[in-house]
C-alpha cells in the first residue's frame, strides 16, 4: 500500500527524470556536461516533488504530501547536505502534513530539524524565520498549547 501511495503521489511524475545519464564519458567536457545534466535533473526532481507536496496540502490531502515531500527532502539533502537552509521549507511541509494527520510526535521531529538548521545559520533571513515561527505556532495550536502558539505566531507577524 505504501508503494501504491508513493507511485500515485510522486513517483509517476518524476520517473522519467530518474533515467541515469550515460555511464562512461570519453572526454573531460563530456564528463562535465554529464555532471551538469545530472544536477539539473536532480534539481528538477526536487522542484516537482516540492510542488506536488504543496498541491496535496492545498487540496487537503496530507497523506499524499508525505511521499512527495520526503522525496524532495532526500534529494535536496543529497545535493546540498543535511544542514542547508533549503531543507527548512521541506521540513515545514512535512510537519504540516504530519500535524494534519494528527501525528504530532513526527511533526515535532520535523520542526526540530527545521529549527536546528535555522539556529545554525547566523544570517538566516527574516522570511525563513517567519515560516519557521508560523509552522511552530500552528503546531502548538494543534497541541492545544496556546501560550506557545501565541508566542510563535506573534514572531511570525
Amino acid at each position: 500500500s505504501h508503494q501504491k501511495v508513493d507511485w500515485n503521489c510522486i513517483h509517476q511524475r518524476i520517473c522519467h527524470l530518474l533515467v541515469p545519464p550515460l555511464p562512461c564519458f570519453h572526454s573531460e567536457k563530456a564528463r562535465k556536461d554529464g555532471t551538469e545534466q545530472l544536477l539539473r535533473r536532480q534539481e528538477s526532481i526536487v522542484e516537482v516533488a516540492l510542488h506536488r507536496a504543496q498541491e496535496f496540502l492545498r487540496e487537503g490531502q496530507p497523506l499524499g504530501a508525505l511521499p512527495a515531500a520526503l522525496q524532495a527532502l532526500r534529494l535536496r539533502a543529497r545535493l546540498s547536505g543535511w544542514s542547508c537552509q533549503q531543507l527548512v521549507p521541506i521540513y515545514l511541509l512535512l510537519a504540516q502534513a504530519s500535524t494534519a494527520l494528527n501525528n504530532l510526535p513526527q511533526a515535532s521531529k520535523y520542526l526540530s530539524e527545521a529549527e536546528w538548521i535555522v539556529l545554525q545559520i547566523p544570517d538566516c533571513g527574516a522570511a525563513l524565520q517567519s515560516q519557521l515561527h508560523r509552522g511552530l505556532g500552528l503546531f502548538h495550536v494543534a497541541r492545544g498549547d496556546l501560550g506557545q502558539a501565541l508566542y510563535h505566531l506573534a514572531n511570525d507577524v
